[in-house]
């Protein structure tokens, strides 16, 4: 077999064309064979030389520069509308319903009739004691008259006096049921349902009416054990209803005793209700201050997570080197959420945080001091992108 494959080569190759062709192929192949050798150094020096000029070049970025502010914490309770004061008045005579001059859900004004029982022989007692006290005095007058001349004892004297005390306690108590007969309004309110109706009997103690005071208007709620000491007492607060109604508010009242069930502490807000809008019984949430901290107040778009979960946000320090610097949230509000943990003042990035991870060196811009808090806004157009082209973001803000 080798003998047989020595005769063919050896039979074109004595052949003029054949051995040109052959030439020609073996002198490319060369050639091919050498370019590659001296391209791949070349090809590591150039990829080496980029590499170290992207890594030379530092991001730009945007930081602000905040200060923290006080920012009293807040706790959200269930909570439900209540009457500031809920009375329900009863007779202190026995008597028939004679008057009831106000209807359910009507408002009256302090002193306004709201029962009236049949008078029957109380004004002819009150007359009636009233002479009789006119005599007791004239009697003791009298006896002090003759006191003074010798010509009376002092048991009759205490007698004298005994009688003008029990005259003048029988004329006030005719007085006082005069005046019991028509039953008042201890203060401005609203009736909110009577309990008799006209014609019936009543006895001393049974109920009349009920009459709610409305103005100003309580919404209670309860407070766990460990947010009860935190409150502060006489602060504002809110409450937002069902409806959607927001309230605004003082907190006037913390329990002192839990509940025994719910081991919670009553607490009672009072907001204004001078148009008698809001009704008792309506549900809604609470909003209630607790402490004071020192706080930043950022946009939420700025929080991000490190590699182990933690929240927090990218700032720079005085060498211009990124850090990742935890935070705990304290609250949020309308333009931004509120955030501890962080320095006074910190230099935050506010556009490009993404691009960047904690230990990189960057070019730091400073962002005026004059803009409110920092949006999301598309990288490319505030600038901040790598320096160099060769660097691709994974995801930017506002991609």
């Amino acid at each position: 077999m080798g003998v047989y494959y020595m005769d063919f080569f050896t039979s074109i190759w004595r052949q003029r064309n054949y051995r040109i062709a052959i030439s020609f192929a073996l002198l490319a192949l060369a050639w091919l064979v050498t370019g590659v050798l001296k391209s791949e150094p070349q090809n590591r020096t150039a990829a080496a030389t980029a590499g170290a000029e992207a890594n030379s070049s530092p991001l730009r970025v945007v930081v602000r520069r905040i200060n923290a502010q006080p920012f009293i914490t807040r706790v959200v309770v269930n909570g439900r509308t209540e009457p500031n004061r809920s009375v329900r008045l009863k007779a202190e005579l026995d008597g028939v319903i004679v008057r009831l001059p106000v209807a359910e859900g009507e408002a009256v004004v302090k002193g306004q009739v709201i029962c009236e029982i049949g008078a029957r022989d109380r004004p002819e007692r009150l007359v009636q004691a009233k002479a009789v006290l006119r005599k007791a005095e004239l009697d003791y007058a009298g006896a002090e008259r003759l006191q003074k001349k010798g010509l009376q004892s002092e048991t009759d004297m205490a007698q004298r006096e005994v009688a003008l005390a029990n005259a003048r306690a029988e004329h006030k108590r005719a007085g006082l049921d005069v005046d019991n007969l028509q039953i008042r309004a201890p203060f401005d309110g609203v009736v909110n349902r009577h309990a008799v109706e006209l014609g019936d009997f009543v006895r001393r103690g049974d109920e009349c009416a009920t009459l709610l005071d409305l103005d100003p208007m309580l919404v209670v709620g309860e407070v766990a054990e460990s947010q009860v000491a935190a409150l502060l007492s006489g602060g504002p607060a809110s409450a937002q209803l069902q409806e959607g109604q927001l309230l605004r508010g003082q907190l006037r009242y913390i329990s002192r005793q839990a509940d025994a069930v719910t081991r919670g502490y009553r607490v009672e807000v009072a907001v204004d209700n001078h148009s008698g809008a809001l009704r008792g019984g309506l549900s809604g949430r609470l909003v209630l201050p607790m402490g004071e901290v020192s706080a930043h107040r950022i946009n939420s778009s700025l929080l991000t997570l490190d590699d182990d979960g933690n929240l927090g946000v990218r700032t720079i320090d005085d060498d211009n080197r990124v850090q990742f610097v935890p935070v705990g949230l304290a609250g949020d509000s309308e333009d931004g959420v509120w955030v501890t943990g962080l320095s006074d003042p910190a230099a935050l990035i506010t556009v490009g945080q993404e691009y960047v991870s904690p230990g990189d060196v960057v070019a730091a811009e400073i962002e005026p001091a004059a803009s409110h808090l920092s949006v999301s806004i598309p990288l490319e157009r505030q600038g901040a992108v790598p320096a160099t082209d060769s660097q691709t973001p994974q995801r930017g803000e506002g991609q």
